[in-house]
Order: C-alpha cells, then structure tokens, then sequence
C-alpha cells in the first residue's frame, strides 16, 4: 500500500492541499487512466506549469520565509 504525501486518503480521494489551484492540477492527473499513453506528455506538461505558476506566487505572500 502506497503511503506519503501523493497517496491517497481514505475513500479513494486525494486530501486537499490547501490551494485550489494546486487541488485542481493535481485532480487532472487523474485523466491520465482514460487516455492513451501517448497523451499523458500534454497532460504532465499543463499540471507541471500550473504548478510552477502556484509555487511561484507562493513566494509573493507576505509573511513568507525568506522574503
């Protein structure tokens, strides 16, 4: 059984990150069963970007580590 921040919470869903942008990338790695292998280039490269977008301005709160 997988374990760890990319496993699964109980009921078959993923918990919540605490960014809606952040829940929502990751939710579409779940379109990844339904298409061809092919396919799943697009789909890693567009949650790979909006990813980047949301660590991105992680660093323009204020109060942040660092900053």
């Amino acid at each position: 059984m997988e374990s760890g921040p990319g496993a699964d919470a109980p009921g078959g869903q993923r918990p919540a990150t605490g960014d809606s942008r952040v829940d929502e990338a990751v939710s579409q790695l779940e379109d990844l069963a339904g298409l061809p292998v092919a396919e799943h280039q697009a789909v890693y490269e567009r949650v790979h970007q909006r990813l980047t977008e949301a660590l991105g301005d992680a660093g323009d709160s204020p109060g942040q580590a660092g900053s």
